[in-house]
Protein backbone atom coordinates (compact mmCIF):
# COMPACT_ATOMS: atom_id res chain seq x y z
CA UNK A 1 0.00 0.00 0.00
CA UNK A 2 1.39 3.38 -1.15
CA UNK A 3 1.48 6.60 1.08
CA UNK A 4 -1.40 8.05 -1.39
CA UNK A 5 -3.72 4.94 -0.62
CA UNK A 6 -2.94 4.38 3.14
CA UNK A 7 -5.80 3.91 5.43
CA UNK A 8 -5.04 7.12 7.45
CA UNK A 9 -6.20 9.07 4.17
CA UNK A 10 -8.71 6.64 3.03
CA UNK A 11 -11.06 6.29 6.05
CA UNK A 12 -11.38 9.87 6.43
CA UNK A 13 -12.32 10.14 2.72
CA UNK A 14 -15.07 7.32 3.00
CA UNK A 15 -16.30 8.89 6.18
CA UNK A 16 -16.76 12.18 4.36
CA UNK A 17 -18.09 10.88 1.29
CA UNK A 18 -21.18 9.35 3.49
CA UNK A 19 -21.71 12.42 4.94
CA UNK A 20 -22.14 14.16 2.01
CA UNK A 21 -24.41 11.63 0.81
CA UNK A 22 -26.60 11.76 4.03
CA UNK A 23 -26.24 15.81 4.16
CA UNK A 24 -27.81 16.01 0.63
CA UNK A 25 -30.19 13.16 1.64
CA UNK A 26 -29.45 10.18 -0.76
CA UNK A 27 -30.42 7.89 1.77
CA UNK A 28 -33.99 9.01 2.11
CA UNK A 29 -36.67 8.06 -0.27
CA UNK A 30 -37.37 11.27 -1.50
CA UNK A 31 -35.08 14.17 -2.31
CA UNK A 32 -34.15 17.96 -3.24
CA UNK A 33 -36.73 19.30 -1.81
CA UNK A 34 -39.07 16.83 -4.42
CA UNK A 35 -41.58 14.01 -3.86
CA UNK A 36 -39.21 11.70 -6.26
CA UNK A 37 -36.58 9.12 -5.93
CA UNK A 38 -32.96 9.91 -6.16
CA UNK A 39 -32.71 8.08 -9.46
CA UNK A 40 -35.93 10.16 -11.02
CA UNK A 41 -34.50 13.60 -10.12
CA UNK A 42 -30.79 12.83 -12.01
CA UNK A 43 -32.74 11.27 -14.93
CA UNK A 44 -34.96 14.35 -14.93
CA UNK A 45 -32.00 16.91 -14.88
CA UNK A 46 -30.18 14.92 -17.53
CA UNK A 47 -33.43 15.28 -19.47
CA UNK A 48 -33.24 19.11 -18.58
CA UNK A 49 -32.15 21.60 -21.30
CA UNK A 50 -34.50 20.35 -24.43
CA UNK A 51 -32.33 16.72 -24.19
CA UNK A 52 -34.50 13.51 -25.43
CA UNK A 53 -32.90 10.30 -24.44
CA UNK A 54 -33.39 6.54 -24.99
CA UNK A 55 -33.15 4.46 -21.71
CA UNK A 56 -30.18 3.10 -22.68
CA UNK A 57 -28.50 6.69 -22.94
CA UNK A 58 -30.00 7.68 -19.19
CA UNK A 59 -28.52 4.34 -18.18
CA UNK A 60 -25.36 5.40 -19.56
CA UNK A 61 -25.56 8.83 -18.06
CA UNK A 62 -26.87 7.84 -14.09
CA UNK A 63 -24.23 4.73 -13.90
CA UNK A 64 -27.04 2.28 -13.85
CA UNK A 65 -28.27 -0.74 -15.56
CA UNK A 66 -31.54 -0.28 -18.19
CA UNK A 67 -33.42 -2.19 -16.48
CA UNK A 68 -33.61 0.07 -13.68
CA UNK A 69 -34.31 3.04 -15.70
CA UNK A 70 -37.15 0.63 -17.97
CA UNK A 71 -38.85 -0.91 -14.95
CA UNK A 72 -37.99 1.79 -12.37
CA UNK A 73 -37.25 5.31 -13.30
CA UNK A 74 -39.17 6.00 -16.59
CA UNK A 75 -42.33 4.06 -15.00
CA UNK A 76 -41.95 6.55 -12.06
CA UNK A 77 -41.62 9.79 -13.94
CA UNK A 78 -44.11 9.02 -16.65
CA UNK A 79 -46.62 7.86 -14.11
CA UNK A 80 -46.95 11.57 -12.29
CA UNK A 81 -46.73 13.21 -16.08
CA UNK A 82 -43.21 14.58 -15.67
CA UNK A 83 -42.13 12.57 -18.49
CA UNK A 84 -43.21 11.70 -21.86
CA UNK A 85 -42.39 8.77 -25.03
CA UNK A 86 -41.37 10.80 -27.66
CA UNK A 87 -42.04 8.68 -31.01
CA UNK A 88 -40.62 5.39 -31.74
CA UNK A 89 -37.33 3.16 -30.21
CA UNK A 90 -37.85 4.81 -26.46
CA UNK A 91 -36.58 8.20 -26.26
CA UNK A 92 -38.05 10.26 -23.69
CA UNK A 93 -38.71 13.98 -22.92
CA UNK A 94 -39.45 15.85 -20.45
CA UNK A 95 -43.40 17.25 -20.31
CA UNK A 96 -44.11 20.94 -19.50
CA UNK A 97 -44.86 19.80 -15.53
CA UNK A 98 -42.02 18.24 -15.86
CA UNK A 99 -39.94 21.29 -16.61
CA UNK A 100 -41.83 23.30 -13.84
CA UNK A 101 -40.87 20.28 -11.55
CA UNK A 102 -37.16 20.26 -12.93
CA UNK A 103 -37.30 24.18 -12.46
CA UNK A 104 -38.03 23.56 -8.15
CA UNK A 105 -35.17 20.91 -8.19
CA UNK A 106 -32.90 23.20 -9.47
CA UNK A 107 -33.70 26.36 -7.23
CA UNK A 108 -33.61 23.87 -4.19
CA UNK A 109 -30.19 22.55 -4.73
CA UNK A 110 -28.98 25.62 -5.84
CA UNK A 111 -29.92 27.42 -2.51
CA UNK A 112 -28.61 24.41 -0.49
CA UNK A 113 -25.19 24.68 -2.33
CA UNK A 114 -25.02 28.42 -2.19
CA UNK A 115 -25.85 28.34 1.80
CA UNK A 116 -22.90 25.79 2.13
CA UNK A 117 -20.58 27.85 0.00
CA UNK A 118 -21.25 30.87 2.07
CA UNK A 119 -19.65 28.58 5.29
CA UNK A 120 -16.59 27.90 3.39
CA UNK A 121 -13.38 29.07 4.33
CA UNK A 122 -12.97 30.07 7.80
CA UNK A 123 -9.47 31.33 7.93
CA UNK A 124 -8.49 28.09 6.10
CA UNK A 125 -7.64 29.52 3.19
CA UNK A 126 -10.23 27.10 0.74
CA UNK A 127 -12.26 28.97 -1.54
CA UNK A 128 -15.35 27.72 -3.48
CA UNK A 129 -13.31 27.54 -6.58
CA UNK A 130 -11.23 24.93 -4.42
CA UNK A 131 -14.07 22.63 -3.78
CA UNK A 132 -15.26 22.69 -7.46
CA UNK A 133 -12.12 21.96 -8.90
CA UNK A 134 -11.27 19.20 -6.20
CA UNK A 135 -14.85 17.42 -7.17
CA UNK A 136 -14.07 17.26 -10.77
CA UNK A 137 -10.74 15.88 -9.45
CA UNK A 138 -12.38 13.54 -7.59
CA UNK A 139 -15.13 12.48 -9.70
CA UNK A 140 -13.32 11.94 -13.14
CA UNK A 141 -10.85 9.60 -10.50
CA UNK A 142 -13.95 7.50 -9.61
CA UNK A 143 -14.59 7.22 -13.23
CA UNK A 144 -11.39 6.14 -14.12
CA UNK A 145 -11.21 3.37 -11.32
CA UNK A 146 -14.45 2.02 -11.64
CA UNK A 147 -14.88 -2.21 -11.30
CA UNK A 148 -15.22 -4.24 -14.21
CA UNK A 149 -18.37 -4.91 -14.83
CA UNK A 150 -19.62 -1.74 -13.74
CA UNK A 151 -20.00 0.29 -16.65
CA UNK A 152 -23.12 -1.29 -17.96
CA UNK A 153 -23.92 -2.07 -21.05
CA UNK A 154 -26.54 -0.60 -23.41
CA UNK A 155 -26.95 -2.80 -26.09
CA UNK A 156 -29.26 -0.93 -28.68
CA UNK A 157 -33.24 -1.12 -29.09
CA UNK A 158 -33.94 -3.51 -31.29
CA UNK A 159 -36.11 -1.83 -33.89
CA UNK A 160 -39.45 -3.59 -34.31
CA UNK A 161 -40.12 -5.46 -31.05
CA UNK A 162 -43.04 -4.88 -29.89
CA UNK A 163 -42.80 -3.67 -25.90
CA UNK A 164 -44.20 -6.26 -23.00
CA UNK A 165 -46.72 -4.00 -21.52
CA UNK A 166 -45.40 -4.77 -17.78
CA UNK A 167 -42.40 -6.33 -16.11
CA UNK A 168 -42.27 -6.43 -12.38
CA UNK A 169 -39.11 -6.26 -10.46
CA UNK A 170 -40.35 -6.94 -6.86
CA UNK A 171 -42.11 -3.60 -6.85
CA UNK A 172 -44.29 -4.02 -9.78
CA UNK A 173 -42.10 -1.63 -12.42
CA UNK A 174 -43.51 -1.02 -15.88
CA UNK A 175 -40.96 -1.99 -18.87
CA UNK A 176 -40.57 0.53 -20.70
CA UNK A 177 -40.67 1.00 -25.18
CA UNK A 178 -38.19 -1.84 -26.61
CA UNK A 179 -36.81 -5.45 -25.38
CA UNK A 180 -33.18 -5.70 -25.27
CA UNK A 181 -31.81 -8.85 -27.50
CA UNK A 182 -30.30 -10.70 -25.42
CA UNK A 183 -33.61 -10.90 -23.12
CA UNK A 184 -35.69 -11.27 -26.22
CA UNK A 185 -34.03 -14.81 -26.67
CA UNK A 186 -35.38 -15.73 -23.12
CA UNK A 187 -39.27 -16.90 -22.82
CA UNK A 188 -41.33 -17.25 -19.21
CA UNK A 189 -43.49 -19.69 -18.69
CA UNK A 190 -46.45 -19.35 -16.15
CA UNK A 191 -47.36 -22.10 -14.41
CA UNK A 192 -50.12 -23.17 -11.52
CA UNK A 193 -49.71 -25.13 -8.66
CA UNK A 194 -47.23 -25.80 -5.67
CA UNK A 195 -43.45 -25.83 -7.94
CA UNK A 196 -40.22 -27.22 -6.33
CA UNK A 197 -38.41 -24.69 -5.13
CA UNK A 198 -40.92 -21.82 -4.78
CA UNK A 199 -40.81 -20.86 -1.24
CA UNK A 200 -37.29 -20.23 -1.45
CA UNK A 201 -37.39 -18.31 -4.59
CA UNK A 202 -40.37 -15.36 -3.27
CA UNK A 203 -38.71 -15.23 -0.01
CA UNK A 204 -35.39 -14.60 -1.90
CA UNK A 205 -36.75 -12.30 -4.04
CA UNK A 206 -38.60 -10.42 -1.46
CA UNK A 207 -35.79 -10.45 0.41
CA UNK A 208 -33.45 -8.82 -2.54
CA UNK A 209 -35.94 -5.80 -3.11
CA UNK A 210 -36.80 -5.12 0.30
CA UNK A 211 -33.34 -5.70 2.53
CA UNK A 212 -31.35 -3.12 0.31
CA UNK A 213 -34.22 -0.47 -0.17
CA UNK A 214 -35.68 -0.49 3.42
CA UNK A 215 -32.93 -2.72 5.76
CA UNK A 216 -35.93 -5.36 6.56
CA UNK A 217 -33.93 -7.61 7.97
CA UNK A 218 -34.21 -11.00 10.12
CA UNK A 219 -37.82 -10.22 11.50
CA UNK A 220 -39.46 -9.11 8.23
CA UNK A 221 -37.64 -12.28 6.62
CA UNK A 222 -39.06 -14.64 9.29
CA UNK A 223 -42.43 -13.07 9.30
CA UNK A 224 -42.59 -13.92 5.60
CA UNK A 225 -41.55 -16.91 5.21
CA UNK A 226 -43.98 -18.44 8.32
CA UNK A 227 -46.70 -16.20 6.95
CA UNK A 228 -45.96 -18.12 3.03
CA UNK A 229 -45.08 -21.63 4.16
CA UNK A 230 -48.69 -21.22 5.73
CA UNK A 231 -50.01 -20.31 2.81
CA UNK A 232 -48.05 -23.07 0.77
CA UNK A 233 -49.09 -25.46 2.53
CA UNK A 234 -52.83 -24.89 1.72
CA UNK A 235 -52.09 -24.10 -2.30
CA UNK A 236 -54.54 -26.17 -4.33
CA UNK A 237 -56.71 -27.63 -1.11
CA UNK A 238 -60.04 -26.79 -3.26
CA UNK A 239 -60.53 -23.62 -0.76
CA UNK A 240 -59.63 -21.12 -2.89
CA UNK A 241 -55.85 -20.85 -2.49
CA UNK A 242 -53.61 -21.07 -5.33
CA UNK A 243 -49.85 -20.69 -6.31
CA UNK A 244 -48.74 -19.48 -9.85
CA UNK A 245 -44.84 -18.70 -11.02
CA UNK A 246 -43.26 -17.36 -13.89
CA UNK A 247 -40.59 -19.57 -15.21
CA UNK A 248 -37.89 -18.28 -17.09
CA UNK A 249 -36.82 -20.67 -19.63
CA UNK A 250 -33.22 -20.05 -20.94
CA UNK A 251 -31.62 -21.55 -23.84
CA UNK A 252 -29.12 -24.16 -23.14
CA UNK A 253 -29.69 -22.94 -19.74
CA UNK A 254 -31.68 -24.08 -16.18
CA UNK A 255 -35.18 -23.10 -15.93
CA UNK A 256 -35.68 -20.21 -12.90
CA UNK A 257 -38.14 -19.36 -11.03
CA UNK A 258 -38.26 -15.72 -11.59
CA UNK A 259 -41.74 -14.37 -10.27
CA UNK A 260 -44.94 -15.22 -8.16
CA UNK A 261 -48.25 -14.56 -7.20
CA UNK A 262 -50.62 -16.53 -4.77
CA UNK A 263 -54.51 -16.33 -4.14
CA UNK A 264 -55.38 -16.73 -0.59
CA UNK A 265 -58.69 -17.83 0.22
CA UNK A 266 -58.55 -18.34 3.32
CA UNK A 267 -56.92 -15.66 4.84
CA UNK A 268 -59.49 -12.94 5.57
CA UNK A 269 -62.32 -15.71 7.18
CA UNK A 270 -65.03 -14.01 5.28
CA UNK A 271 -67.12 -16.08 2.50
CA UNK A 272 -65.86 -15.19 -1.21
CA UNK A 273 -63.30 -12.57 -0.43
CA UNK A 274 -59.58 -14.06 -1.26
CA UNK A 275 -56.20 -11.66 -0.68
CA UNK A 276 -53.65 -11.82 -3.44
CA UNK A 277 -50.22 -12.29 -1.93
CA UNK A 278 -46.63 -12.37 -2.86
CA UNK A 279 -46.68 -10.84 -5.95
CA UNK A 280 -43.26 -10.06 -7.27
CA UNK A 281 -41.42 -10.61 -10.54
CA UNK A 282 -37.12 -10.48 -10.72
CA UNK A 283 -35.28 -8.32 -12.20
CA UNK A 284 -33.89 -10.47 -14.73
CA UNK A 285 -37.50 -11.33 -16.07
CA UNK A 286 -38.11 -7.49 -16.77
CA UNK A 287 -39.05 -6.78 -19.91
CA UNK A 288 -40.64 -10.00 -20.70
CA UNK A 289 -44.52 -9.82 -19.79
CA UNK A 290 -43.97 -11.90 -16.73
CA UNK A 291 -45.70 -9.19 -14.15
CA UNK A 292 -48.84 -8.55 -16.60
CA UNK A 293 -49.29 -12.74 -16.89
CA UNK A 294 -49.18 -13.54 -13.45
CA UNK A 295 -51.56 -10.75 -12.55
CA UNK A 296 -53.66 -11.86 -15.23
CA UNK A 297 -53.65 -15.42 -13.73
CA UNK A 298 -54.52 -14.54 -10.24
CA UNK A 299 -57.33 -12.92 -11.65
CA UNK A 300 -58.44 -15.28 -13.35
CA UNK A 301 -58.83 -17.45 -10.95
CA UNK A 302 -60.49 -15.27 -8.73
CA UNK A 303 -63.02 -14.96 -11.69
CA UNK A 304 -63.23 -18.46 -12.18
CA UNK A 305 -63.63 -19.77 -8.30
CA UNK A 306 -66.44 -16.99 -7.61
CA UNK A 307 -64.93 -14.78 -5.16
CA UNK A 308 -67.13 -11.54 -4.93
CA UNK A 309 -64.10 -9.58 -3.66
CA UNK A 310 -60.44 -9.76 -3.55
CA UNK A 311 -57.93 -7.67 -1.04
CA UNK A 312 -54.42 -6.66 -1.39
CA UNK A 313 -51.90 -4.47 0.79
CA UNK A 314 -49.05 -2.48 -1.33
CA UNK A 315 -46.66 0.44 -0.63
CA UNK A 316 -47.98 3.40 -1.30
CA UNK A 317 -44.52 4.39 -3.51
CA UNK A 318 -45.22 1.60 -5.93
CA UNK A 319 -47.04 3.65 -8.61
CA UNK A 320 -46.55 1.60 -11.41
CA UNK A 321 -47.91 -1.93 -9.10
CA UNK A 322 -50.71 -0.13 -8.28
CA UNK A 323 -50.99 1.54 -11.86
CA UNK A 324 -51.42 -2.47 -12.71
CA UNK A 325 -53.34 -3.45 -10.08
CA UNK A 326 -56.37 -0.60 -10.78
CA UNK A 327 -56.36 -1.82 -14.70
CA UNK A 328 -57.66 -5.17 -13.30
CA UNK A 329 -60.56 -3.52 -10.98
CA UNK A 330 -58.97 -2.38 -8.17
CA UNK A 331 -59.63 0.36 -5.87
CA UNK A 332 -57.96 1.89 -3.52
CA UNK A 333 -59.78 2.12 0.17
CA UNK A 334 -57.49 3.84 2.35
CA UNK A 335 -53.84 4.18 3.54
CA UNK A 336 -51.80 3.87 6.66
CA UNK A 337 -48.08 4.04 7.87
CA UNK A 338 -46.35 1.22 9.25
CA UNK A 339 -44.86 1.35 12.59
CA UNK A 340 -42.59 -0.74 14.61
CA UNK A 341 -40.30 -2.29 12.52
CA UNK A 342 -41.68 -1.59 9.38
CA UNK A 343 -41.54 2.33 10.76
CA UNK A 344 -41.57 5.25 7.52
CA UNK A 345 -43.37 3.21 5.01
CA UNK A 346 -47.11 4.57 3.56
CA UNK A 347 -49.21 1.34 3.25
CA UNK A 348 -52.36 1.06 1.20
CA UNK A 349 -55.15 -1.21 0.96
CA UNK A 350 -56.77 -1.81 -2.54
CA UNK A 351 -60.32 -3.93 -3.37
CA UNK A 352 -61.57 -5.53 -5.93
CA UNK A 353 -65.04 -6.60 -6.43
CA UNK A 354 -66.57 -8.07 -8.65
CA UNK A 355 -68.76 -6.52 -11.73
CA UNK A 356 -72.38 -6.99 -11.23
CA UNK A 357 -73.75 -9.66 -13.39
CA UNK A 358 -70.68 -11.53 -13.86
CA UNK A 359 -70.65 -14.69 -12.20
CA UNK A 360 -68.97 -18.34 -12.96
CA UNK A 361 -71.01 -21.26 -12.45
CA UNK A 362 -69.55 -24.70 -11.73
CA UNK A 363 -69.88 -27.91 -13.11
CA UNK A 364 -73.17 -28.66 -11.92
CA UNK A 365 -74.55 -25.51 -12.76
CA UNK A 366 -74.77 -23.93 -9.18
CA UNK A 367 -73.11 -20.37 -8.38
CA UNK A 368 -69.70 -20.31 -7.08
CA UNK A 369 -68.96 -17.80 -4.13
CA UNK A 370 -71.37 -14.89 -3.12
CA UNK A 371 -73.41 -12.62 -4.82
CA UNK A 372 -72.66 -9.33 -5.47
Amino acid sequence: MTPTTSNDLITPLRAASRNLAREWGFLRPKIAGSDLSAAAVHALIELGNGRSLSVDELAAELRVSTGQVRGVVVPELVGRGLVKSEGEGGIYGLTEEGKETLGRINGFAQRQVAKALEDVGGGNGVTAGDITSMFRIWTQALERAREVGENFPTPAVTPGQEESPFGLPGTGAVAGAGVEPAVAKRTVEIVSGYQPGILGRVVEMHMEYYYPKYNWGREFETVFTEGMLDLLKRVGNGKGNQAWAAVLKQPGGKDRIVGTVFIDGEITAKEGVAKLRAFIVDEEARGLGAGRRLLRAAMDFIMEEGFGQCKLTTSKELMVARKMYETEGFKPMGEYWYGGWLEGVCSMEYLWERPAGKHTSSEDGTLKGKEV
